[in-house]
């Protein structure tokens, strides 16, 4: 081989390995890399890279490309020589089952962005409430505590994450069209979209979006109800080239166990808990329960009762409105295995006669004098006035919402109760006086509906259509809430709601 010869191939020799060198950075700073580093929140500790499930990596795999090209980074050599080049997507819909670990593998994705980029970036995560927006932020706040050398420099504010020498930052902000019509920002995440009621915000972020040649846009989100605009969103995302769509069909995730599906399918809707745990699209809102389940409550052994009985500890819950809803206030007590309802009053306002206040100062007093030992729960909200004044005579107790917590575990087990014939009532409990039809306990609660915030809590809610109530069922279920907590502290705990981003954390 001749000088010359010698000089060429050394060079040829020089670029190969600076080219596999170039490769060998890039791999090791690559979104796959960064992840399978990552420990997880799981017993015994284990890395991302170890416990990853065939669903979640395929979705991790066909937005790798856009993050990576969006940090200003080269594209990893397993990228570029295993499979061929096809554009980088930069929309994606994500729809997975309750518990299947969006918001965990999406903080993954983030915390790589702020981490790596090269280049100042902005980005947004939207979400309906500020329960579901605080949810990434708390994910990204347990990634870095988990993973301190990787995430010691994420800088963490009340709404905002920035990432390695401020080139990268994410806000965050729920419900806010005004703010954000009119950014730029270069990658958005919009979570829990099927939880969204109104679609300013969606249209507000869809064309910030298509401002920024770049911008990645990722929807994460749970099935929905109807086939209003989330649904047309979904349909045109399916059906268009342009976008990346993964729906998860039923529960895939090894960290959910038979048992505690078995336990929410007893305790939820069919509807709900299809939509929920088998990701399947409604076409209208669940039901709370059905006629006949309300009807097999009654007990026509029970009656109406005036004054209590020596020896039983009563609970008396009132729910308030003046003008435009119902007045409605219950006791019971519990009896041997069962929570018995001793009576229902309800008031039915009118343009010209409110309910006054003074109906339930009176009704309390009342109550107190003919129930011994008895207990009266308020909402926490309303009639400070007469909890105050009655305090030092009576034992209240203030029914507490704690950000919707309250509500779900009213809901939850007020179900439960029925639909295990473990509530009884008297024949005509709760009938408006008054009304030419059949309007009572048992109708109210069979045209109630059960709707889910997007931060997971449940709520009874009465349909919008006028003549619709559900002032009765609210009574009676924070009285049975109360009930069921004098016996067991620990039933409250066990009926909040799960974690929305299941076992798979960090």
């Amino acid at each position: 081989m001749n000088c010359f010869n010698w000089l060429e191939q050394w060079a040829l020799t020089c670029r190969l390995s600076l080219t596999q060198r170039l490769h060998q950075l890039a791999n090791a700073r690559s979104p796959r890399a960064f992840r399978n580093r990552l420990l997880l929140r799981t017993q015994p500790p284990g890395t991302f890279g170890g416990l990853i499930q065939p669903w979640q990596q395929q979705d991790f795999e066909a937005l790798d490309p856009a993050w990576t090209d969006l940090a200003g980074l080269e594209q990893p050599a397993e990228s570029t020589t295993t499979t061929p080049a096809r554009p980088i997507i930069r929309r994606a819909w994500i729809e997975r089952p309750r518990g299947h670990a969006k918001t965990s593998d999406t903080a993954a994705q983030i915390a790589w962005i702020l981490l790596h980029a090269r280049q100042p970036l902005v980005g947004l995560a939207a979400a309906a409430d500020r329960d579901q927006a605080a949810l990434l932020l708390e994910e990204l706040a347990r990634l870095a505590r988990r993973n301190p050398r990787l995430c010691r420099s994420l800088s963490f504010r009340r709404h905002a994450v920035t990432g390695t020498a401020g080139n990268a930052t994410l806000q965050v902000i729920s419900s806010d069209v005004q703010s954000s019509w009119g950014v730029l920002p270069d990658f958005i995440i919009c979570d829990e979209l099927s939880h969204w009621e109104k679609p300013e915000m969606w249209y507000s972020l869809l064309s910030s979006a298509a401002k920024q040649p770049r911008c990645l846009l990722i929807v994460l989100t749970n099935a929905g109800v109807g086939r209003g605009w989330h649904w047309q969103a979904r349909e045109a995302a399916r059906t268009s080239p342009a976008w990346y769509f993964s729906s998860l069909d039923g529960p895939h995730a090894p960290w959910i166990t038979a048992a505690q599906l078995a336990e929410q399918q007893q305790l939820l809707p069919p509807s709900v808990y299809d939509r929920l745990w088998n990701n399947s699209w409604q076409h209208s809102g669940g039901e709370f329960i059905t006629l006949v389940e309300a009807e097999a409550c009654r007990d026509p052994a029970l009656t109406r009762q005036e004054a209590g009985q020596p020896g039983y500890t009563y609970i008396a819950a009132i729910d308030y409105a003046e003008k435009h809803d119902h007045t409605a206030a219950v006791v019971l007590h519990r009896e041997d295995d069962r929570i018995v309802v001793d009576r229902l009053d309800v008031v039915v306002p009118t343009a010209e006669t409110p309910t006054p206040v003074a109906w339930v100062h009176h009704w309390i007093s009342h109550i107190r004098e003919s129930f011994p030992d008895v207990t009266f729960v308020i909402d926490e909200y309303q009639l400070l006035g007469t909890i105050q004044s009655l305090s030092s005579s009576c034992h209240i107790h203030r029914f507490p919402f704690a950000a919707g917590r309250g509500n779900h575990a009213l809901a939850v087990n007020l179900r439960r109760l029925i639909i295990q014939q473990q509530l009884s009532w008297y024949p005509g409990c709760g009938q408006l006086p008054d009304s030419p039809t059949r309007d009572d306990l048992e109708t109210e609660l069979a045209s109630l509906l059960l709707r889910q915030s997007p931060s997971g809590n449940c709520r009874i809610d009465h349909r919008s259509t006028t003549g619709f109530h559900d002032d009765r069922s609210f009574a009676l279920g924070a009285a049975c809430l109360h009930a069921i907590n004098q016996q067991s502290q620990s039933d409250f705990l066990e009926l909040t709601p799960p974690s929305s981003t299941g076992h798979f954390q960090f």
